[in-house]
């Protein structure tokens, strides 16, 4: 028995606007009541009689949207991808022989499988060319390991289908520019989960497209969500696909795409594949990158609060680190095991920051320091910044989800470990202010 998401139905109902969509067999309640016939006409008018009951089969299974999304419209979509991104044409013309676009104009999806991605696509126009440029990136990743074609095809479906679980999932938690509550975004981390029990049930995907799907936000080292698998746990199509996924948000956001990602590629070891960061640097230097920023339009003073609060929350939190160490054995396993695990995580934080020099320079000091850099040494120290930054952010929401499945009191402890780590950066941000 399958229950019909509200949020996936809006957005079938959505698209029945544009688009004809239909029952693509009779769709049958669990009790077998007949609630809409084979080529019924499935818009706003069926949405109360669709969340009323639970269905023999999901509802993916049972609809199809007549004249979906068809495969015939990946390549030329593939063509402006790699016309405007300098980095996607260096990962494609790093792999010797590989054509992304040959794989794609011989991609054969099902009726299903289409139907789901026309649904994922009517969100925005840039959803689907997101899906087909991760798409790519991963079949360039696959092969430069010579994966065999069965092999290369199931992973282009998984890259396109990886987001599908986003339809699951309040919109409003998906807006851009919404700081969400730990509560909200443990919302938004389960989508891959979401995409890949619904991936695994529908024909033309299957459990094998779907365990990759599960694994497009983990990292080797067990520092990514939603499962924290860890090192030989993580499968080669799994990592192809997490850096698929973060490669092609990279290129989404801002500029100088190449040398943020061989920033966030190296920054911290761990994360990735050594064979995959060989290739994406190997990319990155094909594809080449923009100039350097504008001397003028670099703000020296924003710049310096953040070297200033990173150094000041490294410090601290080691201090913070060797004050705890008299406390742990008095700590649950799993608490002491998590809270290890955030240590390692902001070890490897330190040493990247540690690669700019910047941390052995005293804040006096640091305003003159940065004023005699040149743009492209700015630019590299604003771009290390971000990158750990994000990786803090990240750490910080990996606990608070982590730390529910404690008691209470452990659960306030993580939460006193987050508070601690964020204080120096605060303070960093209001001094900064009150200048």
């Amino acid at each position: 028995m399958s229950d019909v998401n509200p949020h996936y139905l809006d957005h079938v109902v959505k698209l029945s606007e544009t688009s004809d969509i239909e029952a693509s067999e009779d769709i049958v309640s669990g009790t077998g009541m007949k609630l809409l016939a084979k080529g019924t006409k499935i818009d706003a008018r069926a949405r109360e009689r669709l969340l009323e009951f639970r269905l023999t089969k999901p509802l993916e299974n049972m609809m199809r949207v007549v004249g979906g999304t068809d495969p015939a419209a990946f390549h030329p979509m593939a063509e402006q991808l790699l016309g405007r991104h300098a980095l996607l044409r260096g990962i494609c013309a790093s792999v010797p022989g590989f054509d992304p676009i040959a794989i794609l104009k011989a991609m054969a999806l099902s009726d299903n499988v289409q139907s789901l991605l026309s649904v994922y696509a009517g969100q925005a126009n840039s959803k689907l060319e997101h899906a087909v440029g991760v798409a790519m990136i991963t079949s360039a990743l696959g092969g430069s390991v010579h994966a065999n074609p069965a092999d290369t095809a199931a992973l282009v479906v998984a890259a396109l289908t990886h987001d599908v679980g986003e339809l699951y999932i309040d919109p409003a938690f998906l807006s851009k520019g919404v700081k969400l509550t730990a509560q909200q975004w443990k919302h938004v981390a389960t989508h891959p989960i979401v995409g890949s029990h619904v991936l695994g049930a529908l024909p033309g995907a299957g459990p094998r497209i779907a365990s990759v799907v599960m694994a497009h936000h983990e990292r080797l080292d067990g520092f990514g969500y939603p499962q924290g698998t860890l090192g030989t746990g993580l499968s080669m199509a799994g990592q192809m696909l997490a850096v698929a996924e973060m490669l092609m948000g990279l290129m989404e956001s801002g500029s100088h795409h190449a040398q943020r990602a061989a920033v966030a590629m190296r920054l911290v070891p761990g994360e990735f594949h050594r064979r995959f960061i060989d290739r994406v640097m190997q990319g990155a230097r094909v594809g080449g990158d923009e100039a350097d920023p504008d001397p003028r339009t670099l703000d020296i003073g924003a710049l310096e609060t953040r070297v200033s609060g990173m150094a000041a929350t490294i410090t601290h939190v080691r201090k913070h680190h060797l004050e705890l160490e008299l406390q742990m054995s008095r700590f649950s396993a799993p608490l002491r095991a998590l809270i290890a695990h955030a240590f390692t995580r902001w070890d490897r934080i330190g040493i990247a920051f540690s690669s700019t020099g910047l941390d052995l320079v005293a804040d006096e000091r640091l305003h003159a320091v940065l004023s005699a850099m040149g743009a492209s040494e700015l630019n590299e120290v604003s771009l290390v910044l971000r990158e750990l930054e994000w990786r803090m952010s990240e750490l910080e929401r990996a606990l608070q989800i982590r730390s529910e499945l404690f008691s209470p009191v452990d659960a306030q402890r993580v939460n006193d470990l987050i508070q601690e780590a964020r204080q120096p950066m605060l303070l960093a941000s209001m001094a900064a202010a009150a200048a």
